[in-house]
């Protein structure tokens, strides 16, 4: 739903920022010059492989930890927005949000040496903004809302077929959609549940599956209510939802605890929540204002960079990787 337009070109190069004390190590590692495309989505491979993706057709990745990064070209798509990555073994999927054509869906299964075009929205005024999946063959998609439905995509044969979901739950009045600030307004958690975050609406929500789209609950939550205002995303993991109002800025998050939504206060950002992720009890969130860092499930926070982020994932070993404007890639290692 967020449109941005960047059309600089790359030149790769790496520079490091360490301190001690605030997390265990903060890594800023910025691989391209300060005119550079913006980075926009990450995703952690189980392998050991980091994928980035953003605007201008930037696809990029580590086989070693960020030392070194690769680009991954995708022919004919140097003007898309990939708002979107998904990576699991050989298999990486991209989405591209944007309007009509300009949203679309490929596929890799060689570690992106070849691409393969899944999806284009056929519709022009579709829009899709955020995705991902189960495991290799079984996704899900969102987009913002056409005939008076919330737009849902799902594959259950590697993207082979991209089915649009015919029961899902109908839009709030006045219109409804997602935004792909991050590629996080809709995350999975095992092998069958959903979370996904809307916005651009009069009440915000969760949509929530526990059987791969078949059905949907529907938790309406006060985040603010304007075009630019929403939940932007959610962490089903852990029970957080962030987000809040583009212009003018404010800043919302809530958790839940124990099927009760608690707010969130003191996150020492302005403007609303681009990205989230958490780790046990540390829960890590980022916006154009910078990253700020809670290290007892959200109860106190502390702001740890001023620089621009959109995007903030967490693999299992503990380290999180952040990704935004100018090229900039960074690590936090949370894990002691």
């Amino acid at each position: 739903m967020i449109k941005f337009f960047i059309t600089t070109s790359v030149a790769l190069m790496v520079g490091l920022w360490s301190t001690q004390g605030i997390a265990q190590t903060i890594e800023i590692m910025r691989l391209a010059d300060k005119n550079s495309p913006r980075l926009q989505a990450l995703s952690l491979n189980p392998n050991g492989d980091i994928w980035a993706s953003g605007v201008a057709g930037q696809v990029l990745v580590s086989h070693d930890n960020g030392q070194s990064w690769q680009q991954k070209s995708v022919i004919g798509a140097n003007t898309l927005q990939f708002r979107d990555i998904w990576a699991s073994g050989n298999t990486v999927y991209l989405l591209a949000a944007g309007e009509g054509v300009d949203s679309r869906l490929y596929k890799s299964i060689d570690n992106g040496q070849v691409w393969q075009q899944q999806y284009v929205m056929d519709n022009p005024k579709g829009f899709i903004n955020c995705f991902d999946f189960w495991d290799q063959n079984n996704g899900l998609v969102v987009g913002d809302s056409i005939d008076d439905q919330v737009f849902m995509l799902t594959t259950n044969d590697g993207g082979k077929h991209w089915i649009r979901v015919l029961n899902a739950p109908p839009i709030n009045e006045g219109g409804e959609g997602a935004f792909s600030a991050s590629g996080s307004c809709v995350r999975t958690l095992g092998s069958q549940q959903a979370w996904i975050s809307t916005g651009a609406t009069k009440q915000a929500r969760l949509l929530r599956t526990k059987n791969r789209a078949k059905t949907w609950t529907s938790t309406p939550l006060p985040f603010p209510n304007s075009d630019t205002a929403g939940i932007f995303s959610a962490i089903p993991s852990s029970g957080f939802a962030f987000g809040g109002q583009m212009k003018p800025a404010i800043i919302t998050g809530y958790r839940r605890d124990q099927n009760h939504w608690q707010a969130i206060n003191n996150i020492p950002l302005n403007g609303a929540i681009y990205g989230s992720d958490s780790y046990d009890n540390n829960v890590i969130v980022a916006n154009p204002d910078g990253v700020a860092w809670s290290k007892d499930n959200g109860k106190t926070w502390q702001r740890i960079v001023s620089d621009p982020y959109w995007v903030v994932e967490i693999n299992d070993n503990g380290d999180a990787w952040l990704a935004g404007p100018q090229g900039r890639i960074s690590r936090i290692r949370l894990a002691k």
